[in-house]
């Protein structure tokens, strides 16, 4: 008898050493590799499902660390309570089985349920040799994996309804949460479902109720849970979003899309993916709600359709794209994606003007004239006109730009030249501006069309500090094992404008005193947190647009009809204004809204308005301005002056004279600034730096005077060599560029006989 007792020990030690070294050494193909693939999804920047297929299934792969741990309490306690303690087998659980196979208890463990769904889903063998099979390759898994590994493969494999596969697939589609916010009565839901799928997977019903409470009994008996946290969690409402939801943002994913197609074309039409975007659902769902509840009071003013899009400053990550409002009517542009299609900006191009002007020598502070003016051009006279049809005299720069003000904007394009308004919008990403021959002097007031995305982020530059990001739609792609396929890399933004010139522009347009002048003390652009916006309306009444940025996001709006029909006087301020100020709003409630970093670059200093000058001695409205370092003035004004009656008086420039006494303005006698101001130029101011544009054909400068009444010629001389002469109403001559330093020289005879001449330095470089 002992003889037998050693024997059976010899041999079932020998077993045990044999089913031991085969589950450590057989060769097992890696779990990752194996199970179903179903469809591709799209998810948000939070996981949540953009867009995916519903006739495939749904697997989006998470790590146990990502899991709230009542999900894994709830799956062990339902699936296989002594998970932590077998080896792959639970031979309790086998004899429990085999003693009641009337009503049999799984006998399975997750390990054994994991190999039959990865491994053995194509066995046809007869059922016990495929259950032996089955414990082999869970002894194999256990072996070879940790506890925590395997529970993390089952989570991700195993099959909840509805096409989900994996947990976080589940959280989603049931409930629209990560694994990650499961509480315990949602938790103890999805725990019950492998066992029954098709039956609990519609609405928590009896049966649905009586899994749930069935998980958190067996909880409490395991001890994970007190019977007190049961029953509450038994009583807790659990709602079931509906079985099929429309997808979110398509006309994003549908960029998304066609950006991985482009990035990775090996992975274009692959089943299987997991596309993670930069989108945030969240904004985008308030985004559209905003859209729609503020066009709709429009539409009596012709306006059907809006587009917004957001980008993140600093990154280029688009967070919420609403290419249409229309909801695919065709009566009205259809599905036309209005985030990717060209219009007409209006004066939301400006703050490109007076960037390219701040690297011309322009200040914040610089006088621009805002009064009657004609331009030649080669259709014949051009002569803009202000919004509101009136005019400002002698303005600073500053409130040119906040108030949109349209006069010294095609003064400061004609004297910078088309060329630099070119170079600056090119550089600032806006490429569909490629008809140079075609935009002329009405470049500033949008005459020319581009894309609100690329506007969007020419504007969230600025909000960076000059530096412009590449938006971009695609963060990373795995394939349903987890495996990374695709993982953008950080991409440099690259330097377009200097630290100052950027927190210059950003300074003024979020001014809401230079505002006034333009649009009055009320308008839809404040917000309790710093923000810089302009606005833009096309000819016509085509296109609205109004663009903003903090730090942490830029949000353009588009109002119009896809198919380009006006709207009744329908303005930026009006139109896009409301929904800007409403998604920056929203946008503030998940980020944060960080102020504006002036640079160590910028100075301040008390200058003279609106001369931009230091204060001379009879000064009326000395105020603080900002410069970049080493453009603050040093010469003091003499604007205002003291009649000999003590009144002040101003002095204005030749070109604003008239509008002065128009305005009931006090000016000094014409006769004493007559000989002063007989003739100045105007372009290329002095100290100017024209740079050569080597993608433009053309490399002509613009030289500009302005001459008093009864001057019939200007002549015009560049470095002393005369290079032609032209009439005093309107005089000007094209000069082709030369590198170096330059002088140019304007000279005109007077009534009197006297020789009036005016200089200005300027350079051309590369």
């Amino acid at each position: 008898m002992r003889g037998s007792a050693r024997v059976l020990v010899i041999v079932v030690g020998f077993v045990s050493l044999s089913l031991t070294a085969y589950a450590r050494f057989a060769p097992l193909d890696a779990p990752e590799s194996r199970g179903a693939v179903p469809g591709t999804v799209v998810l948000d920047v939070h996981g949540n499902v953009l867009e995916r297929d519903a006739s495939a299934g749904l697997r989006i792969p998470t790590t146990i660390d990502r899991v709230a741990p009542r999900m894994l309490q709830a799956t062990i306690s339902a699936e296989d309570r002594r998970f932590l303690q077998h080896v792959g087998v639970d031979p309790i659980a086998v004899a429990r089985a085999l003693a009641n196979s009337s009503a049999p208890s799984g006998a399975s463990t997750i390990t054994q349920q994991l190999a039959r769904r990865l491994y053995l889903t194509d066995d046809a063998s007869p059922l016990a040799l495929r259950k032996a099979h089955e414990a082999l390759i869970a002894l194999q898994l256990e072996a070879n994996r940790s506890k925590a590994e395997i529970l993390q493969l089952y989570l991700n494999d195993v099959y909840y309804g509805r096409g989900a596969y994996g947990v976080e697939a589940a959280a989603r589609v049931y409930f629209g949460i990560g694994a990650a916010n499961l509480d315990l009565a949602h938790a103890a839901y999805l725990a019950g479902l492998p066992q029954r799928p098709s039956e609990y997977d519609s609405v928590i019903d009896a049966a649905a109720h009586a899994r749930q409470s069935y998980v958190l009994a067996r909880m409490v008996e395991d001890g994970w849970i007190t019977k007190v946290q049961a029953d509450a969690a038994a009583a807790e409402r659990v709602d079931i979003l509906p079985d099929s939801l429309p997808p979110i943002a398509h006309q994003f994913v549908a960029f998304a899309r066609a950006e991985l197609a482009r990035l990775r074309p090996d992975l274009a039409g692959r089943d299987g993916l997991v596309i993670e975007t930069t989108l945030d659902a969240g904004l985008q769902s308030e985004a559209e709600r905003l859209v729609g509840l503020r066009l709709e009071p429009l539409r009596d003013r012709n306006a059907t359709d809006a587009a917004l899009v957001a980008i993140e400053p600093r990154t280029g990550r688009i967070l919420a794209w609403v290419g249409s409002a229309t909801d695919g009517d065709p009566t009205h542009g259809g599905e036309i994606d209005m985030v990717r299609t060209p219009r007409q900006p209006g004066s939301a191009l400006k703050p490109l003007l007076y960037a390219a002007a701040f690297e011309h020598g322009y200040t914040a502070a610089t006088p621009l004239l805002d009064v009657p003016s004609t331009f030649a051009t080669d259709e014949g006279p051009y002569t803009p006109a202000n919004f509101d049809r009136s005019f400002h005299g002698v303005v600073p720069l500053r409130v040119a730009l906040a108030s949109s003000l349209n006069v010294p904007a095609v003064r400061t394009l004609d004297a910078i030249g088309l060329d630099a308004m070119l170079e600056i919008s090119h550089r600032f990403g806006l490429t569909t501006l490629n008809s140079v021959e075609s935009y002329g002097l009405a470049l500033t007031l949008g005459s020319g069309e581009v894309r609100l995305m690329d506007l969007t982020n020419a504007f969230a530059a600025f909000g960076a500090g000059g530096m412009l990001a590449e938006p971009f739609a695609i963060a990373r792609v795995r394939d349903t094992s987890g495996r990374i396929l695709f993982d953008r890399a950080p991409a440099a933004p690259r330097r377009v404008l200097s630290a100052e010139h950027a927190y210059l522009v950003t300074d003024i347009l979020s001014d809401p005193d230079a505002r006034i002048p333009g649009f009055g003390g009320v308008t839809p652009f404040e917000v309790p947190f710093p923000a810089a916006v302009k606005t833009g309306t096309s000819t016509g009444f085509r296109d609205t647009w109004t663009i903003g940025f903090t730090p942490n996001i830029a949000i353009g709006v588009w109002v119009g009809n896809a198919n380009g029909a006006p709207m009744l006087g329908l303005a930026g301020v009006e139109g896009a204004g409301p929904i800007w100020r409403d998604a920056m709003m929203a946008a503030s409630l998940s980020r944060p809204m960080d102020p504006f970093v002036r640079p160590a670059g910028i100075v301040d200093a008390t200058i003279c308005a609106p001369t931009g000058l230091l204060p001379g001695p009879d000064c009326a409205s000395p105020t603080r301005e900002i410069f970049a370092a080493g453009t603050a003035p040093t010469e003091s004004e003499r604007y205002y002056v003291r009649d000999v009656d003590g009144r002040i008086a101003i002095d204005p420039p030749i070109e604003a004279r008239d509008w002065a006494r128009a305005a009931g303005l006090t000016l000094r006698s014409d006769g004493a600034s007559a000989a002063r101001d007989a003739l100045r130029i105007v372009a290329p101011v002095a100290g100017t730096k024209i740079y050569f544009a080597p993608e433009l054909s053309s490399h002509l400068v613009v030289l500009r005077a302005v001459a008093a009444r009864g001057i019939e010629r200007v002549t015009f001389a560049v470095d002393g060599l005369v290079i032609g002469d032209a009439p005093g109403s309107d005089p000007w001559l094209e000069w082709p560029l030369e590198l170096g330093t330059h002088t140019l020289r304007a000279s005109a005879h007077l009534a009197d006989g006297s020789l009036a001449t005016v200089t200005s330095a300027f350079e051309v470089k590369r």
